[in-house]
């Protein structure tokens, strides 16, 4: 049984090199270091010595060295095992005299025909043969070993290379394969966020038109209840205002009757209409009831326009039309710019309405009034003082058209294609939610239609909105806004 010495520092690669070397018939002998192992060798009989490269003390090529040089143990073959496939390295312990090269990464019948062919071969004669130099990146080497050894060791460093470049390869396609699962998962994941994100924004719309919507509902039961409240006094004021105007007039008769005797009383009795006439002077009495006629005429025209104003706000809350219904959309229109024209005021913004006569259009009444408000509201805000508001309407071919026109300071390139987004706004902290346009553009959405942005910065914005006479029976949105 042949006997090989392994030195080997690290006890995990020592007792798997000892594996394999006792699996194919060796004894072994475990060293950690150089200097026992010459020890050992000195004190007993080995076949061939297999040593690690780099040892705590001497090294691998150390070790070479001091066996070559002992007259005694120069026959014993060397084999270098090391994780290291350098062909410098090679040369080296070619140079300190191994008989054989191998690098731990090879299979364990590799590691194993090494040994034996070194060990068939021996470790050269007991001569020094005369050395051949060589020279490889720019180093110099003095190898004393002979052609056969020379060969061997040079082809099994080949295989080293071999093996390695064979190893690279695979872990090349190996990393390829990893890289390509890697950019697939982080598809996927990117795909994941962006529906994740997308399902978020929809969450967003969903709860904030859900809110928009109550919010509406609640606005509309109060507008309903408080025009209810308004119009009952209202009528009161209003058959009163016009009781007044008639009993006025039998007053002012009769004062009429009693003017024509103060003259044949005054003869008679100055006593009496002296006073009357003081204080017919003092409270100007002709102008006076001149005057009533026309506070009367004032009151009248004021009244009905709370009338008018009460009946506008019972069309914008329509909350017994929540379905679809033919409605006049210049009505509607005018619904809710009754609303906006106190806002208007406040502004300094003239609100004009350029309204072509139109076929009634099947929608939700209360959607489109929300809608116009919106608009409209969003201009007089974009205006200064002594800017205008126009809202206008006209027929197409496949609809009607409504555009709301603005001699504001426009929308800049850069936010045009924003404001839809739910929760943009351009206005100051506390002065917009920024779901005005956006729950607009649903509605018009909702009806199967389009809307549009004109605008330059400055210069004024035009936003048109096409509707077709009649939605689409399934409900689908089928309008898109493009910003221009």
């Amino acid at each position: 049984m042949p006997r090989v010495i392994v030195v080997e520092d690290s006890p995990t690669q020592a007792q798997h090199l000892g594996f394999i070397l006792e699996e194919a018939g060796f004894e072994v002998v475990l060293v950690p270091d150089a200097e026992t192992g010459f020890r050992r060798l000195n004190e007993e009989h080995f076949d061939v010595v297999l040593s690690d490269l780099h040892l705590p003390g001497d090294s691998g090529f150390d070790l070479c060295r001091r066996l070559k040089a002992d007259p005694i143990h120069r026959i014993i073959p060397i084999v270098v095992c090391t994780s290291e496939a350098d062909p410098v390295n090679v040369l080296r312990g070619l140079q300190a005299g191994a008989d054989g090269f191998v690098t731990k990464q090879r299979t364990p019948a590799e590691i194993l025909g090494c040994v034996w062919r070194v060990l068939q071969r021996g470790g050269g004669a007991p001569e020094p043969s005369p050395p051949t130099r060589v020279t490889f990146l720019d180093q110099e080497f003095e190898l004393a070993a002979g052609r056969e050894q020379l060969l061997d060791i040079l082809v099994s460093a080949f295989e080293d290379v071999v093996h390695v470049n064979t190893q690279y390869r695979q872990g090349a396609v190996a990393l390829r394969e990893a890289n390509r699962n890697l950019e697939q998962r982080n598809l996927e994941l990117q795909r994941s966020v962006e529906s994740e994100r997308r399902a978020h924004e929809e969450l967003k719309r969903a709860e904030s038109h859900l809110i928009q919507n109550e919010k509406m509902t609640s606005l509309g039961q109060l507008a309903a209840g408080v025009a209810h409240e308004i119009n009952n006094p209202l009528a009161f004021v209003i058959n009163n205002i016009t009781l007044l105007r008639r009993d006025l007039g039998y007053v002012e008769a009769m004062l009429s009757l009693y003017r024509e005797v103060m003259a044949p009383l005054a003869v008679g009795r100055p006593e009496l209409v002296e006073p009357i006439e003081e204080y017919a002077q003092k409270v100007d009495l002709p102008y006076t009831l001149e005057n009533l006629d026309r506070l009367f005429e004032r009151t009248a025209a004021g009244a009905k326009r709370i009338q008018h104003i009460v009946a506008s706000l019972r069309d914008f809350a329509r909350l017994d039309e929540q379905e679809l219904k033919e409605a006049d959309l210049n009505r509607c229109i005018e619904s809710a710019l009754d609303l906006a024209r106190g806002r208007a005021s406040q502004l300094q913004v003239v609100l004009e309405t350029v309204l072509a006569p139109l076929p009634l259009v099947t929608c939700y009444p209360a959607r489109i009034n929300q809608m116009v408000l919106s608009l409209v509201t969003n201009a007089l805000d974009a205006c200064k003082p002594g800017g205008r508001v126009i809202v206008g309407t006209c027929v197409k071919e496949d609809g009607v058209e409504i555009a709301v026109t603005d001699t504001g300071a426009g929308i800049s390139p850069d936010v045009l294609g924003k404001i839809f987004d739910p929760f943009f706004t351009t206005k100051s902290q506390g002065k917009g939610t920024g779901l005005g346009l956006s729950i607009s553009y649903g509605i018009v959405r909702s009806h199967g239609g389009t809307i549009a942005v004109e605008s330059t910065s400055p210069g004024g914005t035009r936003i048109v909105v096409d509707l077709p006479i009649q939605p689409p029976s399934d409900g689908r949105y089928i309008g898109s806004a493009r910003p221009s």
